[in-house]
């Protein structure tokens, strides 16, 4: 029975069910024995090898060794000619698909499958194709910042791009995470930005709502289910879909609205914060969008996550640290812990994270994986580990820290006062304000003393066309053989396994018999059985010589 107050049932059971359940074990294992004795199964036998006193041990042993070889010749031809037909199918489909498209050139089709791969291995160049995609199809662009940094998450070749393309697409600023950051700081962003573009205020849900949720909170009897936390709430979403639903109205089919922005600044979280479903996947790991995917806001609205915006490789280091679209790797993790511990005041890093004193990055690491219990075999600390757990905690939600903005405002050198001035109209910037006026009041926000004052780097370049980004090898070796055992069935291998064994059984009792037609009838009368009648007198060499007068036991 389930405790009242309890999340989750005990898992504690009386004696009496315990080995009620061990009896019934040990009577199914004791049933498999018995069937297992009926089917006749018996253990391979050992063996046991050719015995020290066998007459002609090393022309045996010698013998087998060819066969074993021979064997594993065998293998590896049977190896190599499935690895062919394999290629020989694949060949095959390339060459369909190329035929399956006559209305196009042929040169086209001889680069089209080399294209096709290119985007499939490298990643970063299928992000940047897909951004434009959802560029070229939005009405309105949503760019996230993260409130934290936002100066280091605008994209001044995206603002570029949208400003730019035809349509007199408009462009939203959404400072997500506002709850990070001291009250403060936050007015003072919100000051800077609106200067430039229309910036919402918005704080996405961390456990998203379900409609279910929703519909038994209604009901009478509230305490019997879960009641949504302050943090598990969405801040910002009824200013967003006022601007939004307000601008759909000069359009007469559904507004298009595309995210954009630099990884980790909660693009997807912002579309599951207004759908209040998990419609797009979400998770700490960054790159986890990779293609459009579209949501369905209203009959007005229709959403397209993009996936994130690729950081030029020129960026700085710190840039390439906090705005990288792939994962940390270990070789380097330590040189971006480097570059944003140059940035922060060395004194709150220590008071957050209670280590001592510390002169470089690596003895940092060191501090943290003692800390945080992270040790390899032997007792040597996981710098590696803390190196990302640190990175983890930076472009997660985990710490607070902020970064001042600029003491006096000035048009950004991408901008201009025509391109400031379009971007503005059809907003109405009273109601936005008093809009994220009121969704300040509802948050509760981190002290300014416990927060980490950073340095923010200023605006991060990105990558718009794949062309710039250099190509990254990728060893094609190793990814076909990786499809060719995921191609082998267990027939094949099963067909294998048998033809194997049965060559060891031959080999097996060709050894014995030979061993046994080898070996003498008498040893006192010196006759050997082989048919061959040999004087034992005669001279012979080192290898046939055998004595059977001496006792090699």
């Amino acid at each position: 029975m389930k405790r009242p107050k309890l999340k989750k049932a005990s898992k504690r059971m009386s004696c009496h069910k315990r080995y009620k359940i061990q009896k019934k074990v040990r009577e199914h294992h004791r049933k498999l024995r018995k069937e297992a004795k009926k089917r006749g199964h018996k253990k391979p036998k050992r063996d046991l090898g050719i015995p020290n006193s066998a007459p002609f041990k090393e022309e045996v042993l010698r013998e087998a060794e060819q066969r074993k070889q021979r064997l594993e010749e065998l293998k590896q031809k049977q190896k190599l000619d499935r690895q062919k037909e394999l290629e020989k199918k694949r060949n095959k489909k390339n060459k369909d698909a190329n035929e399956a498209k006559p209305h196009e050139k042929k040169s086209a089709n001889k680069q089209e499958p080399k294209s096709k791969q290119n985007v499939q291995k490298n990643s970063k160049k299928s992000f940047c194709q897909e951004l434009r995609k959802v560029i070229e199809a939005s009405d309105v662009v949503l760019e996230v910042l993260d409130a934290r940094d936002p100066l280091g998450c605008r994209c001044p070749q995206v603002e570029q791009l949208v400003n730019h393309s035809e349509g007199g697409k408009k462009l939203l600023l959404i400072l997500n995470k506002i709850d990070l950051i001291p009250k403060e700081n936050l007015e003072k962003w919100l000051n800077y930005l609106n200067n430039e573009f229309p910036t919402v205020a918005f704080k996405s849900s961390m456990q998203l709502k379900d409609k279910t949720v929703q519909e038994k909170k209604n009901t009478k009897r509230r305490s019997a289910y879960i009641e949504l936390s302050r943090a598990s709430l969405c801040f910002g979403s009824e200013c967003l879909l006022k601007l939004l639903r307000e601008h759909s109205l000069t359009k007469d089919k559904a507004l298009q609205v595309g995210v954009v922005g630099f990884p980790n600044v909660g693009k997807s979280s912002i579309i599951n914060s207004l759908k209040e479903v998990r419609a797009c996947n979400v998770g700490p790991v960054r790159g986890l969008t990779r293609c459009i995917q579209t949501v369905h806001i209203d009959k007005h609205i229709k959403m397209l996550d993009s996936p994130c915006v690729v950081a030029a490789p020129s960026s700085s280091a710190l840039a390439l640290a906090l705005r990288s679209p792939t994962d940390f790797e270990a070789e380097n993790a330590t040189e971006s812990v480097d570059a944003i511990l140059k940035h922060c005041s060395k004194q709150q890093i220590m008071l957050h994270y209670n280590i001592p004193d510390y002169r470089t990055s690596l003895e940092f690491l060191t501090l943290l994986a003692q800390k945080r219990g992270m040790l390899k075999k032997g007792g040597l600390p996981d710098t590696e580990g803390a190196a990302k757990l640190f990175l983890y905690d930076w472009t997660g939600a985990r710490i607070s820290y902020y970064s001042r903005p600029p003491a006096t405002w000035n048009l950004s050198s991408h901008l201009s006062n025509e391109i400031v001035a379009a971007a503005k109209v059809g907003f109405n910037f009273q109601e936005l304000e008093e809009d994220n006026k009121s969704t300040m009041k509802a948050l509760k926000y981190p002290n300014q003393p416990s927060s980490i004052v950073f340095q923010s780097p200023g605006f991060t370049d990105g990558v718009i066309e794949d062309k710039e980004l250099p190509e990254e090898v990728v060893e094609k070796e190793d990814m076909e053989t990786s499809e060719d055992e995921e191609d082998l069935t267990e027939d094949e291998d099963d067909e294998i396994e048998s033809d194997i064994e049965d060559v060891e059984e031959e080999n097996s009792k060709i050894l014995s018999n030979k061993i046994a037609s080898k070996e003498p009838k008498n040893a006192n009368s010196g006759v050997i059985p082989t048919g061959k009648q040999h004087d034992l007198d005669e001279p012979r060499d080192l290898d046939d010589a055998y004595d059977f007068n001496t006792d090699y036991m």
